[in-house]
């Protein structure tokens, strides 16, 4: 107990007393030394982060719950990520011109730029529901996008409007402000009109393709939350296997896909198979029936000898006889005497006379010399 106290003052006095005492002394050195070089010297300066920068005690981004928020990102002020939510490369979330707030497992795609752009009023909000996405290089200027909204990439949403449950913006399409994009449809152009309605098909691609896009923005996540340590041993792991032996790579790959590689793998298969069919039959057998004049035979297994073997063998002994009676069916059929003559057969009438009279009244008959 003692020394758990005695270690505990230890660290509040390093961290209060000892790390400030040695910071300034760093800094009043680091100055001296500056102006001891005049103007030969460089001053170094570390830029701060702007992947979560607060703008007061009141209005910080929110990003705990969220699954990814890309290193290059920028994320200013009143932010709120949900969970599952991700905002991707180059996205710009501007806390500080209107509160922003991203629903759960929401995807915001790369070079997005969110807040409040054109005719800034106190209140200004942008609300990205929960499973909607937003493509690539669009912009979003105070507006609502509902649960399951897809705005495609390039595409800009007005200051007021709303985009409904299962609607699509497409690729590049602006839509204006105080606009409503009614659910289940697709708008287009510029500025964005009604273009026809989703179908069921296109709702579950777009979903397929938001389970894609949040899966590699969690495998984003892990990667870029490597330590150096982790990174370093990752690429050595890459390299020694780079390196090794095409034969033993070849063998790894085949044991992926459960193709015996070893004499124990081929030992465990002839112990299955043995245990399957064999391990379980007595070679020394009577007669099941009784028949008269039996008597003790030794047989094997794999013999064509249906009588010892379960009744499901001798059902596909039977589906066996059927298909050689179908077969034969096919082989002795005559396809074209049993289907009857062609309906495209061109069948002439016995009694011309009609049709010849017709022609007999409007020319003369043919009596077979060259000049009538």
């Amino acid at each position: 107990m003692l020394k758990g106290v005695l270690y505990f003052k230890l660290e509040t006095f390093s961290a209060r007393v000892l790390g400030p005492l040695f910071r300034r002394t760093g800094q009043s050195l680091y100055a001296s030394g500056t102006a001891l070089q005049g103007h030969l010297s460089n001053e170094d300066r570390l830029v701060p982060s702007v992947r979560c920068v607060p703008i007061s005690d009141a209005k910080y981004p929110r990003l705990l719950d969220a699954d990814w928020v890309a290193p290059n990102g920028t994320v200013i002020g009143d932010v709120r990520l949900g969970a599952g939510a991700s905002l991707w490369h180059g996205v710009v979330a501007r806390g500080d011109t209107a509160s922003i707030e991203v629903g759960k497992n929401a995807i915001v795609q790369d070079l997005v730029h969110m807040g409040s752009t054109s005719n800034r009023t106190v209140g200004d909000k942008v609300i990205v529901g929960e499973n909607a996405y937003v493509g690539a290089n669009a912009i979003l200027d105070a507006c609502t996008l509902e649960p399951f909204a897809y705005v495609g990439m390039g595409a800009s949403v007005g200051k007021g409007s709303v985009i409904e449950s299962f609607s699509v913006v497409a690729a590049g399409a602006q839509v204006g402000e105080n606009s409503v994009v009614p659910s289940g449809q697709i708008w287009a152009g510029t500025p964005a009109r009604y273009l026809r309605d989703l179908t069921q098909e296109e709702k579950h691609l777009i979903s397929e393709h938001h389970l894609e896009m949040q899966q590699l923005s969690q495998i984003y996540a892990e990667e870029t939350e490597k330590s150096f340590r982790e990174i370093i041993e990752h690429k050595e792991a890459l390299i020694r296997y780079q390196r090794a032996d095409p034969s033993q790579k070849a063998e790894d790959k085949a044991a992926e896909h459960g193709v015996p590689v070893t004499h124990e793998d081929l030992d465990y298969i002839e112990h299955r198979v043995y245990h399957d069919y064999v391990g379980t039959v007595d070679y020394d057998i009577r007669d099941p029936a009784h028949t008269e004049g039996s008597q003790d035979k030794a047989w094997l297994p794999y013999e064509q000898d249906m009588t010892h073997y379960p009744e499901v063998f001798k059902q596909y002994q039977e589906n066996y006889a059927r298909f050689d009676q179908v077969k034969k069916r096919f082989e002795t059929e005559q396809p074209f005497v049993e289907q009857g003559a062609s309906p495209f057969t061109r069948k002439m009438p016995k009694d011309m006379s009609p049709w010849e009279k017709r022609y007999d009244d409007v020319m003369p008959k043919y009596t077979g010399t060259l000049c009538q």
